[in-house]
């Protein structure tokens, strides 16, 4: 993957901010740097990379978070629990474990849970 100065300013903003950023906040932010089709291309060479994976939120955007470390191009771990506040908006990873059922007929290769409530700060 070629070491781009918007491929770079993308990966660190999310090492940053450590919780999952939507695409949307993604252009938003670097408007006068990079243009959408540009963030765009960045979020899929990243997410085929195994550096980033994405999870539609509660208002059906797509957002993106760091993976861990034991993901690459060729094998992604990234079948976890997510949540998101549904007064501010944040969403994050859990590292919750689910139990996904099995089937004879069926292999499951990707989960998506969302978990919608109040986090810490909204709460209070």
């Amino acid at each position: 993957m070629r070491n781009t100065a918007s491929l770079q300013a993308i990966k660190l903003y999310l090492i940053e901010k450590n919780v999952a950023v939507s695409a949307v906040e993604l252009v938003e932010y670097f408007a006068n740097r990079f243009n959408k089709t540009t963030i765009y291309r960045v979020l899929a060479r990243l997410e085929d990379e195994g550096v980033v994976h994405s999870v539609i939120g509660k208002d059906a955007n797509t957002y993106y978070a760091t993976c861990h470390s034991t993901c690459s191009k060729h094998n992604h771990n990234d079948n976890h629990v997510h949540r998101q506040c549904k007064n501010c908006g944040e969403l994050s990873c859990v590292e919750i474990e689910v139990n996904v059922p099995v089937s004879n007929d069926f292999i499951v290769e990707e989960t998506n849970v969302l978990l919608v409530g109040l986090c810490v700060k909204c709460k209070e």
